[in-house]
């Protein structure tokens, strides 16, 4: 049993962490998909140089990838409101410091920080709107909460470009702080509960470390790829991770309970299908930009623009589809999204570059005059139509499945379930982007852009790379539906199946 506000104040505190979770959610997503584009200005204005700033990019994922699953399990023992305003100041004060950084290794540094008060709020997020919403309401409250995290990902790209041509790349992280020092004051003021298990278990810290070494070397060898050393870290990373499985078996009070898998079938195969989804979609708005810019020859503002409508389809949806998800079965609802999702991967294998002529006539015509030319004209109402597509597919699939997770696990393990949704949405990102680079790297090799062959071999690598993610998503539809009729199950009845 876990600790919980009083009946009285149920409503109240429902609303006020449902606003306080959301905000947090869209400003955390803002944040990145603003840095992305701020990173440029930041690397010419202190010199840093391409492969420090992928590091600079990736620390922030690792360290929320990597220490999710551990804070969550302290969460589950000390209190996720604690932990949650814990991760809120760490997050806020970060991006001050952040805001006055004029050195490459101090930026790689906080960044790191910011990325660990990040996986403090990812693993409490969700686990306390679990916690305080009613079964019947659940659905409502991840839709809400992931919208508002689709809502910063598409306010992040025009927002953050405006930000930083007028007021610099340092405003990227101030502008967070107030809004982050707010949402800290509030958790604590007006978020009556503390949430988390009556007894405290044992803390697993050799799983812990197992678990951490295990996920950096898997993530890192990925982001690695091609350099030979990424095989090996990825290899050792695999051999870890077969420990840790051994490790948290044997122990009475492990990090992560092995034994949701075995005996819940919905909390298993949702997982499954949020890993294989997002490993078979990740990558498509990377290679969108670069067909966009570098085959159809647009520049980055516009790209930029087209790939808006994937973000605002699924802020749209998924609100939705967590209410949906409140009525029907959940395999039904994600099931559905994952099918039109993988029909807008599809589309994506059937793009073509521009014709010689057509490349050339680009060079005497406005860019605008370009979408007149059929070829790019039959490209753009693909992307569009795909992009749609896919807004829909994580519209109808996020939330559910969110959902579905949730509420198949007893409340003492509400931390790390809610951890366990952003980790495997992590693992597929990087190993999704990993397999784009290998691809690359075999079939592009040296080939610069402007080459007479690069297109050719640029399309070879997509149309491969697509035909694999839709055969990826294909799977992922048949494990989402694999999860079962339905799980709406009383609290009582969960607990008493996870805990056999």
């Amino acid at each position: 049993m876990t600790t919980q506000p009083e009946p009285t104040n149920e409503n109240r505190v429902r609303i006020f962490a449902l606003v306080i979770i959301s905000v947090s959610s869209f400003i955390s997503a803002f944040s990145g998909s603003a840095f992305t584009l701020a990173a440029p200005s930041m690397a010419a204005e202190l010199s840093i140089n391409d492969a420090f700033l992928s590091w600079i990019m990736t620390v922030y994922l690792l360290a929320t990838a990597m220490l999710q699953i551990p804070f969550g399990k302290i969460a589950d023992n000390y209190g996720r409101k604690k932990i949650y305003f814990i991760g809120m100041l760490i997050f806020s004060s970060s991006a001050l410091i952040l805001g006055f950084m004029d050195t490459a290794n101090g930026i790689m540094i906080m960044r790191f920080v910011q990325g660990t008060g990040g996986a403090l709020i990812f693993a409490t997020g969700t686990a306390i709107l679990t916690s305080v919403f009613p079964p019947e309401r659940k659905g409502f409250a991840f839709g809400i909460n992931i919208g508002s995290v689709y809502l910063g990902l598409t306010a992040g790209p025009s927002l953050g470009g405006f930000i930083t041509t007028f007021l610099g790349w340092r405003w990227i992280f101030l502008i967070v702080v107030p809004i982050g020092a707010v949402l800290a004051i509030l958790v604590m003021t007006l978020l009556k509960g503390e949430w988390k298990n009556d007894k405290k278990e044992r803390f697993d810290w050799i799983g812990t470390i197992l678990y951490i070494a295990a996920l950096f070397m898997l993530l890192y060898g990925f982001r690695s790829i091609p350099n030979i050393y990424s095989y090996i870290l990825i290899g050792c990373s695999l051999i870890t991770l077969g420990l840790f499985i051994w490790w948290e078996w044997k122990i009475d009070c492990p990090i992560l309970q092995l034994r949701l898998f075995r005996k819940n079938r919905f909390f298993t195969f949702a997982n499954l299908a949020a890993f294989s989804y997002y490993l078979a979609t990740a990558a498509t708005t990377f290679l969108l930009s670069l067909f966009l810019q570098n085959v159809l020859v647009f520049t980055a503002l516009i790209a930029g623009f087209i790939l808006l409508a994937r973000p605002a389809v699924q802020a749209i949806l998924s609100p939705i589809g967590g209410a949906l998800s409140d009525k029907i079965d959940h395999r039904i609802i994600t099931t559905i999204g994952i099918s039109v999702g993988t029909v807008g991967l599809i589309m994506l294998i059937f793009l073509k570059g521009l014709s010689p002529s057509l490349a050339e006539n680009y060079l005497i015509e406005s860019q605008i005059m370009l979408i007149v030319f059929n070829a790019s004209k039959v490209n753009l109402v693909l992307i569009i139509l795909s992009l749609i597509c896919g807004g829909i597919g994580f519209g109808l699939f996020s939330s559910p499945n969110a959902n579905s997770i949730m509420s198949s696990v007893p409340r003492e393990t509400y931390g790390v379930a809610s951890a366990l949704v952003g980790t495997m949405r992590t693992i597929g990102q990087t190993m999704s982007l990993g397999f784009v680079t290998l691809l690359f790297t075999i079939i592009l090799g040296d080939i610069r852009l402007g080459a007479p062959n690069y297109s050719e071999q640029f399309l070879k690598s997509t149309k491969i790379a697509f035909i694999v993610f839709s055969g990826i998503a294909f799977i992922s539809l048949i494990i989402s539906f694999m999860r079962g009729k339905n799980n709406f199950y009383p609290q009582e009845k969960i607990e008493e199946i996870e805990l056999l």
